[in-house]
């Protein structure tokens, strides 16, 4: 079969990127499938392939989506789909999944701008402070940011809202790492801890005027804990059956879904660490012949 992945130049950015895409190609090529690299330039060609692998920003805003709906219509079996791209690129549509089914998270609210002092009483008050702000589109937590005090709080949401409304207000809840489990056909593909890095509270954290990311450490999926899997498989039902990545916080024994994510990232000897089998269990689902079906829940028109 064919397959067209696409990518854009900074897909190949760092050498264990580069590296985890090589593997892709190899894993392909081992099964006898072509495994072709497909640009903005090459969309016209996406009728040729069989099946459909896009390894970049897929937000709504990017080519990638438009790929992704290209794809779709054609009837191709495409990672990510459209479905999956809409809900899991806004942090709105993610706080309203997770109301939806009862998914355990952070205590949140959705803030459309009220700078009332009776509204912002009732935000304090139910979020307590430090607390989060994200914005609705973000990746890699670049706009996601902790306020302290009321007046840190004005600042940081009148800056946000005047991208999108509304913004995503979260309780802050602190934890060394973050477990990042990678799913795929609603199974756990992969799995890591992702650290904080020193000085840090975000996997990705700006310290010392610098970004910085954490280490990552990865771990068996046989071990994955049994309530985190449980969690895992809840969320993702929701979503599709296509290739997710949950962020997850353990506290006290208790997990805490803080995103799930389409387009996860793979870097070469980090998520495939443990298990890298990873790259033949994707390739078999892109040349399975099932397109990635929606899960249970549901796009409102206006999302």
């Amino acid at each position: 079969m064919k397959i067209g992945c696409f990518v854009e130049k900074y897909s190949f950015h760092t050498r264990e990127e580069a590296t985890a895409l090589d593997r892709f190609k190899r894993a392909a090529e081992a099964k006898g499938h072509l495994f072709e690299y497909i640009f903005k330039r090459d969309m016209d060609r996406i009728p040729e392939y069989d099946a459909v692998f896009i390894r970049a920003t897929t937000d709504p805003m990017n080519t990638a989506y438009v790929v992704s709906r290209m794809a779709d219509a054609l009837g191709k079996v495409v990672i990510d789909d459209p479905h999956s791209i809409r809900v899991c690129s806004s942090k709105v549509v993610l706080d309203d999944l997770f109301r939806q089914n009862g998914i355990p998270s952070p205590k949140s609210l959705l803030f459309a701008g009220d700078f009332g002092e009776e509204n912002l009483r009732h935000v304090f008050e139910y979020l307590g402070f430090p607390l989060v702000l994200k914005a609705p589109y973000t990746k890699f937590s670049s706009h996601v940011e902790k306020a302290h005090d009321g007046a840190e709080f004005r600042l940081i949401a009148a800056r946000y809202l005047k991208n999108a409304t509304p913004i995503v207000l979260q309780e802050y809840m602190p934890s060394g790492f973050d477990w990042r489990v990678g799913m795929l056909d609603n199974k756990i593909l992969y799995l890591c801890k992702y650290y904080m890095p020193r000085g840090g509270w975000k996997v990705r954290s700006l310290v010392d005027g610098k970004n910085q990311w954490g280490r990552v450490v990865p771990i068996l999926r046989k071990n994955a804990p049994k309530k985190l899997e449980e969690l895992a498989v809840n969320v993702s039902k929701c979503v599709g059956d296509g290739l997710y990545g949950l962020d997850v916080k353990e506290i006290d024994g208790r997990f805490f879904c803080i995103e799930i994510n389409d387009n996860p990232s793979f870097y070469a000897d980090l998520e495939d660490g443990k298990d890298p089998d990873l790259y033949e269990k994707i390739i078999d689902r892109l040349t399975s012949g099932r397109p990635v079906k929606p899960g249970t829940y549901r796009l409102n028109e206006e999302s």
